[in-house]
Parts: structure tokens; sequence; C-alpha cells
């Protein structure tokens, strides 16, 4: 079965399942879902439904001289601990980047990442100047699976160190009457739906778009509250997993804009247009003159209890040396839904998605690739979440297995999960 008609019957059947999702009588916030991408904005008080994020948990050492004064200082600091396993049916030992994310070993347990952050968040009121911070250190198999530019520490494939974010925010109150924020730093760029940070994503593994396209750079990115419905981004970095250092010719840059019809943001449109010599990795041999990416996504509260987000993204590389006509492109989609089953307690998640590389670009192997995963996140404690899920990958040429596999298949099954530990 092809990726497109995995991927349209996903949609159909989530479609139809949230027609007939009666409503909740109680009213609620949006989704709680905080996500890497949108790094720019304060991160989200807990929700009434769903995973409760580890900044809202009472922090370590509170009732100390020290907490007492961080507290008075606006300074908070969180964490979690996140390990995981899986079983994939094509065979034991390290998997080709993308084929799942983001644990790429089929072998037994690891540990994805520790993840300890100190900030200062901005004023949620945006009223006068205000300043802030934020430093993100982690470790572990995802710090050694994105290790960038100028990295330190461990270099194997199962362990690594990295600042995931260093940055310096500044809130000004110009221009409109919700101001203007400035990031400037090393820092997750603010496109695409999905987060590398483990309790704010609603699955365990992650879609080919992000594996591909979400990167960190350093670079400062501003948003514009142009409205109480409108947010405006633009900005302008050093290329993917750049800590400080130029990659390339020249800068990247990003233009975004963020619109809810209401208030209440039950809806949100959002478009970016992610354009440079090299925003996100390229295959070796296929670097051009210019990348540009394109995304759209819609995000939607259907009721208290049923989250749903739809994605999709263009991208082109001109002057492409590996190929005949000199422009390489890829495109894909994805549908995620979250069903609240239960208040903070237990969460079902859905996911389909299809992807087309062109030239192998980004995935090394020319062709379309497609997943469906479906998964639970059970919460018996805020600071527990255990999510283990079912996910089907297919290829349309026999590329999947463990990279020193003899065959390769065209598709693929993986049984895993991770637990969470927050503090």
């Amino acid at each position: 079965m092809s990726g497109k008609l995995i991927l349209l019957l996903f949609l159909l059947s989530t479609s139809t399942l949230l027609a007939q999702m009666p409503k909740a009588k109680d009213s609620a916030p949006p989704s709680d879902a905080v996500l890497e991408s949108e790094a720019i904005e304060a991160p989200e008080q807990m929700q009434h439904w769903g995973s409760v994020n580890p900044e809202t948990l009472s922090e370590l050492f509170s009732s100390t001289n020290v907490g007492t004064w961080l507290n008075r200082h606006r300074v908070r600091y969180y964490g979690w601990v996140d390990g995981s396993g899986q079983y994939v049916s094509t065979g034991s030992g390290e998997l080709p980047v993308g084929f799942p994310v983001p644990n790429r070993f089929a072998d037994g347990l690891i540990v994805d990442a520790g993840w300890v952050i100190v900030e200062r968040p901005l004023a949620e009121d945006r009223e006068g100047w205000d300043w802030g911070f934020r430093g993100d250190f982690y470790a572990g198999q995802d710090a050694a699976l994105l290790r960038p530019m100028n990295s330190f520490g461990p270099q194997g494939p199962r362990f690594g160190t990295d600042f995931r974010q260093a940055f310096f925010s500044l809130h000004m109150p110009i221009i409109t009457h919700g101001g203007l924020d400035l990031q400037l730093g090393r820092q997750n760029v603010p496109i695409g739906y999905e987060t590398l940070m483990g309790p704010y994503r609603p699955l365990y593994t992650e879609t080919y778009y992000w594996i591909f396209h979400q990167v960190a750079a350093t670079g400062i990115f501003g948003t514009l509250h142009a409205t109480g419905k409108l947010d405006l981004v633009a900005g302008a970095d050093l290329n993917y997993n750049t800590v400080f250092e130029l990659r390339g010719r020249a800068p990247s840059y990003l233009a975004k804009a963020i619109y809810s019809p209401s208030v209440s943001r039950k809806t949100t449109f959002i478009g970016d247009v992610y354009t440079g010599p090299q925003p996100v990795p390229t295959l070796a041999g296929h670097i051009g003159s210019w990348q540009t990416l394109s995304e759209v996504e819609v995000r939607h509260d259907w009721s208290p209890r049923v989250f749903q987000v739809v994605q999709g993204s263009y991208e082109w590389d001109f002057n492409d040396p590996a190929t005949k006509w000199k422009t390489s492109t890829a495109q894909g989609a994805f549908s995620m839904v979250t069903l609240h089953l239960t208040r903070q307690t237990v969460d079902l998640n859905l996911r389909g998605e299809w992807m087309h590389d062109v030239n192998g670009v980004r995935t090394h192997f020319p062709g379309t690739f497609g997943e469906s995963t479906v998964g639970l996140n059970v919460m018996p404690k805020p600071w527990i979440n255990f999510r283990p899920e079912l996910r089907g990958d297919f290829a349309s040429a026999p590329v999947l297995g463990p990279i020193d596999a003899t065959v390769h298949r065209k598709n693929q099954l993986a049984a895993g999960g991770d637990l969470i530990f927050k503090f």
C-alpha cells in the first residue's frame, strides 16, 4: 500500500472519528501542547487536559533561601530524564537516520536525554520593558544524534552533550500594543509543530519532517504581536546546528505568520518561509547555492478532549550539483490527533505522514516514504509520562532496516516507547 493511500485513509478515519465524537460539557483552555519550534513564545501554563509541563511542577529546593531568591527574581529551573527502548521488525542495530527517530538503535535500552533548563521568562502581561534569558543543557543519545558545529564532550553515537539553547530575550513596548519580543543567541528555529523536548510532544517517535528540517541555530528572531489575533515572526541565523559560528557563505532568513481568528485560539493558522544557503541539513554532494522551505499548518481544538494538527511542507534546492535539472525538491504532509481519554491521566495519539524525497536530498534514498503511528501517553503522576507506541514505516524502495543488514525491506514495524521523569 502506498504512502499516499495510507495517509488518505488516516485523514478520512480521523475526520470521521472527530465528527462523531461527543463534545465535553465542561469548558477548558485550548490544547496544552508547548512546542520547541515556538520557543520564542513564553511556555503555556498547565492546562485542564493533557500532560503536565515540567515548569509547572514545584521546583526542587523551592523552600530554601536560594529558591526564595530565585522566585523573587522570576528565575526558574526544571528538567527531565527520558529513557526508551524499541523493537524493529527488520532487525537489530543502528538504523538510518530518520527510520524511525529519535531512537535510531533497535537493540535495547538507551538514555534519550537528561535535560536541565534555567530561565528567566519574559513577563506574560507584556507591559513595559522587560528582559530574560534561557539556557538548555542536555546529554544523551539525542545530543549525539543532533551534534552541532563546535560541539564538546563525548563524540560517540549513543551519548553526547550540548547546549540546545542559550539566548537572551528582550521585550520592547513599541510599534503595537502587544510590543516586540527579541531573542538573540542559540535557539530552536521556530518552524514545524513537533519538538525535540520529550515532555512537550504527544508521541515518542518523530515525523520525517522533524528530523530533516527542524533545527537549532545561532541567530536573532523577533516576534511582533501585531494584534490580539496575529503574531509576525522574522529573523536570521547562521544556518543549521550552529553554535556562534557561520555555516556556509551567508545567513539564512525566516518569515512567519501566526493567526487565530478568535482570541480563544481554538483554531490557529501558521505559514512560514525559511530560506538561505544551508537552513536545513542536506546530503553531501547535493549542496547547491540556495535552499527554500515553506510550511503551512492548521491547529484546532475540536473540544477540550480533542486536538488536531495538519501540516504540509514543500522545499526546493537551487543549483543542486547532483541532479540533471540543477533543482531538487521534496514535499510532505502529516496529520496528528490527540484524544484526552481522561483528565491528565491518559491520552491517545494518532499520526499519519507522507513524504516524497524526489532526489534523496534529505533521506539519502530517492522515493516516497510514510509512517502511521498510534501511541498512548500515560500519566499516573504529574511528574511521570509513559508513552508506549506502535509505528509502521513504508517506502517505495527496499531501504528500511539496520544499516549493516544484508537485506532491506519496503515495510517496517517498530514497537517501543519511553519513560519520562520530570522535575
